[in-house]
């Protein structure tokens, strides 16, 4: 699919949704711009998120503190989530903050192969069946490794631009004083949106807390 056919794609699916539409919103890059990330980038990735989501839950951060050391994984954690992770104390709007980047994950276990369905996020995503894939004690993570199937570029890149659409569609809701359009669960469009940027390798930027969504 071009670029301008995902567009119109991504159009049709707001406008069926009753989702303003910015017409002038550009294209994303084509198939052939974009390199997603190997699966040897995609799985420390999401360790991390797994870590810093299960302590924002309410896990015991001695656990993962100790399971990252380790497997020696301290160097796939953001600065942000190596803050958070290490903190003596955490406050809990930090911790709602690192909560929501379940969605991140969630997201990013669909493009890996761990789930066989997405469908625009209306509500928040549910775990469950991703997580068996993780480590349950101190093992490495060798059934996650072997779970990895990653998804077509194509695939990929017809959400990174449908999320392209809807996060700016949010975003005008959000400066407007409305609620988000179309039902949508604001905080995992914002999340998908920046896990579809890193996987696409948005503006080559490699730093997960740097990552831009901007629409």
């Amino acid at each position: 699919m071009s670029p301008e056919q995902r567009k119109e794609a991504s159009e049709l699916e707001l406008h069926k949704r009753g989702i303003r539409i910015n017409v002038q919103l550009h294209v994303i890059e084509s198939d052939e711009e974009v390199e997603l990330r190997t699966p040897a980038e995609l799985m420390p990735r999401m360790l991390a998120l797994w870590a810093v989501t299960a302590v924002a839950a309410g896990g015991d951060a001695v656990h993962y503190r100790s399971y990252f050391e380790m497997h020696d994984l301290k160097p796939c954690l953001s600065a942000q989530e190596q803050a958070f992770l290490f903190a003596d104390e955490i406050t809990e709007e930090v911790r709602a903050q690192f909560l929501q980047r379940q969605e991140s994950l969630y997201f990013l276990s669909w493009a890996a192969g761990l789930t066989d369905k997405l469908a625009v996020p209306t509500q928040a995503a549910n775990l469950k069946q991703i997580l068996k894939f993780f480590p349950h004690a101190m093992e490495a993570p060798e059934r996650l490794q072997a779970a990895l199937k990653p998804r077509r570029k194509g695939q990929v890149l017809d959400w990174s631009d449908l999320l392209y659409r809807l996060h700016w569609a949010v975003r005008h809701a959000h400066i407007t004083g409305r609620d988000a359009p179309g039902n949508l669960n604001a905080e995992a469009v914002r999340e998908w949106h920046q896990a579809a940027n890193w996987l696409c390798q948005y503006e080559e930027e490699n730093d997960w807390d740097k990552v831009s969504t901007e629409t």
